[in-house]
């Protein structure tokens, strides 16, 4: 159904020679559904699920009520050939045919011989199963029930058209309304005249008092005013006086200052204490500061191209086309280079790669050259990639481990120079000893991997196998009759390639 409505039931069927117990599904349908009770079945044997399609076999399935109502043959179709999985949806006069009663139904699986040949026909059929069909609750409605709902209709009838009927009597007497209306509008304009004249006479006589107030205020404030502006003109003039008097003091002090240096400065020209220009270098030269210059004025390394860095003194130097560098090429990258010099010929040069931040370092001790040597490292980490389970083996989402904190199935490959690392992670229930149960890229393991995994609560030991070629086999080493294919392993796996 394309409304998401289904009412699905899956039942695993194995082919065996085995006689069992027929098999109660444990579901059940209604009489009133309509292509919505589906049953679907996985097909498997000991090797795990059956590889299936239209085109290589023919499924079919046969129904049979206890009260005897039977079925056509119907064919069944092909959901998941890879995990062998097939539906059918049950007719609705099948299910009607069946009320009240246990179904047994059984499932046939032919191969598609398609030359004819006798010697090639193979039909398989699977063990009986039941399922149940019940009558819908609203079917079960007493026919008392539905009258007394007819007989309300009819009630709740009557008194709509009584309410019809009162309506259009009180239309037929509108004259009436009108004429109380027009009364009740005369008696409302009065009203509203009364009221106009009564608030104009009251809004003038509060016109008249804000008047004589706004007039008191103004002849107060205006006082207010004028005593204001006399306080502040006597006030500034004191200022005025006061700040004149400092500034001739300050001004008589400055001259008098001023004075005394000039006096100071003639007298040191008399005696001789300024520095003449031709005794400046030797002046400059017994200062102890830091003579040497490590790079250009403005902070940056000195810019040199196609220069060998060995041949340059100390200091900070960025170099295009560097001779002799740590890739033994053109050079064509630039460099920003740093050179240390010591005592006994001895020279360190650092040399960064600009675009890649690689550093590399040249050791030269008592003239030996000793060649460059790489001071980074770059590692990589893809992250966990998540991968599906195959061949039926289904990913463990509920178990989380025996912390809490378990994973899903994923790998991740971590570079770190020339070591790589590789990790997997398996947590999967529903495996068959020997089976496929992942396909990882090729590759991935350079080398076959044998790794054991946990089986939480058995006592069998198992093992995965991880090919060249991707493939992930699940297997057993004391696998008996005991091993259960609703357990589950779940293991973290680490190696180096």
């Amino acid at each position: 159904m394309v409304n998401g409505i289904d009412k699905k039931a899956l039942f695993r069927l194995k082919a065996e020679p085995y006689l069992k117990p027929i098999s109660d599904l444990g579901v059940g349908f209604y009489n009133l559904d309509e292509n919505t009770a589906k049953i679907e079945f996985q097909l498997y044997n000991t090797k795990g699920p059956l590889l299936i399609s239209e085109n290589n076999i023919d499924a079919s399935a046969y129904f049979e009520s206890a009260n005897g109502s039977a079925s056509d043959v119907i064919d069944l179709e092909v959901l998941d050939g890879l995990n062998g999985i097939v539906g059918i949806t049950l007719d609705k006069e099948f299910l009607q045919a069946s009320t009240s009663t246990k179904v047994t139904g059984q499932v046939y699986i032919g191969v598609n011989n398609v030359d004819n040949d006798p010697k090639n026909n193979e039909v398989a059929v699977f063990r009986e199963f039941t399922f149940e069909v019940a009558d819908a609750l609203i079917n079960k409605i007493s026919s008392f029930t539905k009258i007394e709902y007819i007989r309300m209709f009819d009630q709740l009838k009557a008194r709509i058209l009584q309410r019809v009927n009162d309506i259009e009597q009180a239309i037929a007497n509108g004259d009436d309304y009108v004429a109380e209306m027009k009364t009740v509008k005369e008696q409302g304009i009065n009203q509203i005249n009364q009221t106009v004249t009564e608030g104009k006479a009251y809004i003038d006589s509060i016109i008249a008092q804000a008047q004589t107030n706004i007039n008191d205020t103004a002849t107060s404030a205006i006082g207010d005013v004028k005593i204001a502006k006399d306080n502040a003109i006597s006030t500034m003039n004191d200022k005025v006086e006061e700040s004149v008097s400092n500034v001739e003091n300050v001004s008589n002090d400055a001259v008098v200052h001023v004075d005394e240096k000039l006096n100071e400065f003639n007298q040191a020209i008399t005696d001789n204490e300024f520095v003449k220009p031709e005794g400046l270098n030797d002046k400059l030269s017994s200062l102890t500061w830091q003579k040497y210059k490590l790079t250009q004025d403005d902070g940056k390394p000195t810019f040199y191209t196609a220069v060998d860095p060995v041949t340059l003194p100390p200091g900070q130097y960025q170099i295009s086309y560097m001779k002799n560098n740590p890739f033994n090429n053109s050079g064509s990258a630039m460099y920003n280079v740093e050179i240390l010099q010591g005592i006994d010929n001895t020279k360190q040069i650092f040399a960064v790669v600009s675009y890649s931040g690689q550093v590399f370092i040249k050791n030269i001790h008592k003239g030996s050259d000793l060649g460059w040597k790489e001071l980074t490292k770059t590692q990589t980490d893809t992250g966990w990639i998540p991968f599906n389970l195959i061949n039926g083996a289904l990913s463990n989402t509920a178990y989380k481990g025996f912390t809490g904190n378990g994973f899903d199935c994923a790998y991740k490959t971590i570079t770190n120079g020339s070591i790589i690392t590789k990790k997997l992670r398996i947590n999967g229930s529903n495996l068959t000893p020997g089976q496929v149960i992942a396909q990882l890229p090729v590759n991935f393991a350079k080398n076959t991997q044998v790794y054991p995994v946990s089986v939480p609560g058995s006592n069998e030991s198992a093992y995965i196998v991880i090919r060249p070629n991707g493939e992930v086999r699940f297997n057993l080493s004391n696998s008996d009759d005991s091993w259960n294919e609703e357990r589950y392993a779940y293991a973290e796996l680490t190696w180096h390639d």
